[in-house]
């Protein structure tokens, strides 16, 4: 079963959209909208839970993900 979820039209000011499959977790910035970010994610429903209460809450996106990254629940994909 693929799990996939999409956040667009995000009232953040650093983030545009969020997309969430089984195991990745893709991320267009405002700063570069041609541009997405790829990330590794092995509990993607949680973090997508997280996600969402982020933004029912109306708290920063972008602070939400920074913190996701340092704590290590995303990681970077480099090509």
């Amino acid at each position: 079963m693929e799990f996939v979820k999409i956040y667009e039209e995000l009232s953040s000011s650093a983030v545009k959209c969020v997309k969430i499959d089984e195991k990745l977790v893709k991320i267009t910035y405002n700063s570069n909208i041609d541009k997405e970010y790829e990330f590794n994610c092995d509990k993607t429903e949680e973090f997508n839970n997280k996600l969402s209460n982020t933004l029912k809450n109306n708290e920063s996106v972008g602070k939400f993900i920074h913190s996701s990254v340092k704590e290590g629940i995303i990681v970077p994909v480099t090509k």
